[in-house]
């Protein structure tokens, strides 16, 4: 019970004792289903369009990037795209939830008396007895509804704020410590550390208050003072505070966790926050398979490697090959006197390589002028083999190239074709070719077959 108000005093108008409190919080909360309808249907299918332009700007940005820099951009990437799929569902589900509950609102209205058990043909008294117990009456079902509706879009919004706190800072940390280990040299050493540190923190101040707080109960339960103890306790709550917008959070979380299931509640949580971070990599995964489920039990990957796969031709590349960054030819049937072959560059998977077999200070080409168009196409040249119909290719009289249509940077080579005969030849390339057979920097190769069908006019 609140305590009772001096004579003459006049009640605080934001307290929840103010006499006009409850009619307040009656009144909007006659609205809150209007407002959560404006929302849900205003983002919900918009959401859904916006994944493909983040997977547009993440494929274009991180094939010029490796280390903690690549590291960001895909963390970015991750968190946005789960973001936007899982609030899109969670708000259709919503709106399919309101949406039913207007039904049998407008059901209510128009049938006061709800469901009349005695008129349903059919149903005897076992049967009738039965399904009243598990459906209830039409009161019950809206209250529910509601219940449900009101739940699944506050923890939406929950979710939400927490994947995007998520996705930003974790951005922003990959950002300053690369900062700091440009400064400082070794950038993705410095960065690992920092980043390192910042979650084991993180770690530390979530889990040591759990472990004072049961000390604490244990002690008091023996009649011991834990003043001490307790100041150490507020002392990293109030760090945890600087880590976390509790006030934003905590009373979205708290009230859902303590009037729900509060086990099940954070379990479903986590659950939801896992699956997000896992949707952006089933989308890259799917960008580059040519499908994630098949039944290609005949034509087999392993058979259409060893025959043509279309992203090595520029004429029949697509939008789903922006992540297959092959060794290309401008198609599969030549009728030049020579063919164009371009070679990409990728940053973080040949840096490495070229860090060991190319003679480079610090790994880096800080050469100017035509000295670092040679250096570029020597270091480049040294992680690839290539062969024209089993005979060796010499990359010295490559150069370097930037194709901002394919935006990719690497070697462009004009191979003579007028002394081969008419009809099929195979170009292989091959990456690190005495590489293992396992792990990132495995050979990689790369068979390109094509016709040359020489034009007579010529």
């Amino acid at each position: 019970m609140s305590e009772a108000l001096e004579p003459g005093s006049t009640p605080d108008p934001g307290s929840t004792d103010h006499p006009d409190a409850a009619g307040r919080f009656a009144r909007l909360r006659e609205r809150t289903d209007e407002l959560e309808l404006f929302i849900s249907g205003l983002l919900a299918f918009a959401l859904l369009a916006v994944p493909g332009r983040i997977f547009d700007a993440w494929a274009t940005s991180t094939v010029h990037t490796e280390g903690v820099y690549a590291y960001a951009l895909w963390f970015g990437f991750s968190t946005s795209v789960g973001l936007c799929y899982v609030v899109a569902v969670a708000l259709i589900v919503h709106l399919a939830i309101r949406g039913y509950w207007v039904g049998l609102v407008g059901l209510k209205i128009h049938f006061p008396e709800g469901i009349r058990w005695d008129r349903i043909p059919l149903l005897g008294p076992v049967s009738r007895a039965f399904y009243q117990a598990r459906v209830g009456t039409l009161e019950q079902s809206i209250a529910n509804a509601d219940r449900a509706a009101s739940t699944l879009f506050s923890a939406t919004l929950l979710f939400a704020l927490t994947m995007v706190l998520i996705g930003a800072g974790s951005v922003l940390l990959l950002a300053l410590a690369g900062a700091v280990g440009a400064l400082v040299g070794n950038t993705d050493r410095i960065a690992l550390i920092i980043v390192s540190s910042f979650f084991g923190l993180f770690i530390v101040v979530n889990l040591v208050p759990l472990t004072l707080e049961k000390w604490i109960a244990r002690r008091t339960a023996r009649g011991l003072p834990s003043a001490r103890i307790a100041r150490t306790m507020r002392g990293v709550l109030t760090i945890n505070q600087w880590l976390i917008p509790m006030r934003l959070l905590l009373p979205v979380q708290l009230t859902l966790q303590s009037n729900r299931y509060a086990r099940n509640f954070m379990v479903a949580y986590f659950v939801a926050v896992m699956v997000a971070m896992s949707i952006g990599g089933l989308q890259a995964v799917g960008s580059a398979k040519f499908s994630l489920f098949n039944r290609y039990d005949v034509v087999t990957t392993e058979a259409v490697e060893e025959g043509m796969v279309s992203a090595h031709y520029e004429s029949l590349r697509v939008e789903r090959d922006r992540l297959l960054r092959y060794p290309m030819i401008p198609s599969d049937v030549v009728s030049g006197p020579l063919l164009r072959v371009f070679i990409p560059h990728q940053p973080q998977r040949d840096n490495g390589l070229a860090r060991r077999l190319c003679a480079l200070p610090d790994g880096e080409n800080r050469l100017r002028g035509a000295a670092a168009e040679t250096a570029a196409v020597r270091c480049v040249g040294r992680l690839w083999k290539v062969t024209l119909d089993g005979k060796p290719v010499a990359l010295e009289q490559f150069v370097a190239m930037e194709r901002r249509d394919l935006e990719m940077r690497g070697l462009v080579g004009y191979l003579p074709l007028s002394a081969l005969p008419p009809g099929r030849h195979d170009l292989r390339l091959v990456w690190n070719p005495d590489g293992p057979d396992r792990g990132t920097a495995r050979h990689r190769d790369y068979r390109i077959p094509f016709w040359y069908a020489p034009d007579p006019s010529r």
